[in-house]
C-alpha cells in the first residue's frame, strides 16, 4: 500500500504549556523516511509566549512553518483556515494543543488516509478513539469487528483528525451551499445543535449527517485529550483521557461496506448489523435507540424498556448491542412499537438510577458532594464568562 506523507498542522492559542507538551510528544513519535512538514498555526491571543514556544521548537523531520494570526480569528474560523491548508499541502493531520499523540500516530494516519482515499463514504480519519457517548452522557464501546483496527461513526473528530484535500473540499462546498444555519438538517443530536457558534465541529457533523458520510475511528487511540482550560473547558478535566497505542502494529482496515461496527451520530449501531447477526430482526424496519436520545415519532424502535415487545432481550451485556446480537432473552431491551413506549420512562428517576448502576458503580456520598461542588464551580465560571 502506497502512502503519502501528510502535513502535521498544530493549532494553538494561549496555552504555551499545552503546546509544549504536544510538541514534545511529536518529537518522540516514529516517522517514515521523507520530508514531513510541520505547520504550527497560532491564533492571536494577546500574548507572545505560544509564539516563542513554536519558534524555538526544533523540528528535524522537514520544513517547519509558524503562522501567527495578526487578528483574533476565534476557534471556528481558525480551524477552518487550517483545514483550508489542504489546498496547499493535500493530506493534513490536525492537532489542537491540548492533545498528546501516540508514538505511532503518524504511521496509523498515513496508512488510513491512503486506504480510504477512494472510499466515497469516508469524510475524514480520527486519531482519537471514542469511549464516551457525549449525547447520552454514558460510556461508549464499539463492538468487536474481527481483525479490524477501526470502526465507523457518523460523527466528525476534533481531538486529532486527518483530512485529504477531497475530504475538505466536500465539506467546503457543502458549507458554501448551505451556510451555517443547520436547523433544516435532520438527524442531528440535540446536544450538538446546542453547541455554540464558535464550533466548527457542529458544522462538519451537520455536513456528514446530511450526506450520510462517516469518520474512521481507531479501536486503539492514537491521541488523548488533557482537557486543559480553554475554549470548551472551564477547569481541567480528565474525562476524555484514553489509553493510547504504545507498540507498533500492522493495521487492518475494513471497507466501509463490509464493516459490522458502523455507528450513527447518536452512537447507535446501524440496524443492518443487528439484522445480519440476529435473524429474528431481519424482516423488520426499526430505529436503534438503545441510548434513548432519539425522538422517535412512529414505527418500531429497539430501545431500553421494561415493557415486552415483539422481541425482548436482557439488558445485561456490554456493550448493550451484544445482548441483542446474541439473542439473550430477558427484560430491559425490546423491539417495540413507538406508540407503546412511555416517553417519560427513560427520564424517570428510577430508570436513570438503573442505567447508572448498569454502567457504573454507584459513588459514595463524599464523591457525590465533591462532584456537586465541582459542577457548581463550573456553572459559576460559565456565568461569569458569559
Amino acid at each position: 500500500m502506497t502512502t503519502t506523507l501528510p502535513t502535521i498542522v498544530v493549532i494553538g492559542y494561549n496555552r504555551p504549556k499545552s503546546l509544549t507538551r504536544l510538541l514534545d510528544s511529536l518529537s518522540k513519535a516514529h516517522y517514515p523516511d521523507g520530508e514531513i512538514r510541520l505547520v504550527i498555526s497560532l491564533d492571536n491571543s494577546g500574548t507572545l509566549e505560544p509564539l516563542r514556544v513554536a519558534e524555538a521548537y526544533p523540528w528535524t523531520r522537514g520544513e517547519k512553518r509558524v503562522i501567527h494570526r495578526e487578528k483574533r480569528m476565534g476557534l471556528r474560523n481558525h480551524v477552518l483556515a487550517c483545514g483550508d491548508l489542504t489546498e496547499e499541502y493535500g493530506d493534513v493531520i490536525v492537532l489542537e494543543d491540548d492533545l498528546f499523540v501516540s508514538p505511532f500516530f503518524y504511521e496509523y494516519t498515513a496508512q488510513a488516509l491512503s486506504f480510504y482515499a477512494n472510499d466515497s463514504r469516508v469524510a475524514g480519519i480520527s486519531l482519537y478513539s471514542q469511549q464516551f457517548n457525549q449525547t447520552a452522557n454514558l460510556p461508549f464501546t464499539p463492538i468487536d469487528d474481527g481483525n479490524a483496527d477501526v470502526y465507523f461513526m457518523q460523527l466528525a473528530a476534533s481531538w486529532g483528525q486527518a483530512w485529504s484535500r477531497a475530504h475538505w473540499q466536500g465539506f467546503r462546498q457543502w458549507l458554501d451551499a448551505n451556510g451555517t444555519d443547520i436547523s433544516r438538517v435532520e438527524g442531528i443530536p440535540g446536544d450538538i445543535r446546542s453547541w455554540p457558534e464558535s464550533s466548527w465541529l457542529k458544522l462538519y457533523n451537520a455536513y456528514i449527517i446530511s450526506r450520510d458520510l462517516y469518520f474512521v475511528y481507531p479501536y486503539r487511540s492514537l491521541t488523548t485529550n488533557f482537557g486543559d482550560p480553554g475554549e470548551h473547558f472551564y477547569i481541567a478535566s480528565s474525562r476524555f483521557q484514553v489509553a493510547i497505542q504504545q507498540q507498533r502494529m500492522d493495521y487492518h482496515f475494513p471497507s466501509s461496506t463490509d464493516s459490522l461496527a458502523i455507528y450513527d451520530a447518536f452512537g447507535e449501531l446501524l440496524p443492518a448489523t443487528l439484522k445480519r447477526l440476529n435473524p429474528k430482526l431481519a424482516s423488520y424496519d426499526f430505529t436503534v435507540n438503545l441510548f434513548g436520545c432519539k425522538e422517535c415519532r412512529s414505527g418500531l424502535q429497539l430501545t431500553r424498556t421494561t415493557k415486552p415487545g415483539l422481541h425482548s432481550f436482557s439488558l445485561s451485556m456490554k456493550p448493550m448491542e451484544l445482548s441483542v446480537l446474541h439473542d439473550v432473552a430477558g427484560e430491559g431491551i425490546a423491539l417495540i412499537d413507538t406508540a407503546e413506549v412511555d416517553a417519560a420512562e427513560l427520564n424517570a428517576a428510577r430508570t436513570q438510577y438503573d442505567t447508572y448502576r448498569f454502567f457504573y458503580k454507584f459513588p459514595s456520598v463524599p464523591v457525590i458532594c465533591v462532584g456537586f461542588l465541582e459542577r457548581l464551580q463550573m456553572m459559576i465560571k460559565s456565568a461569569r464568562s458569559s
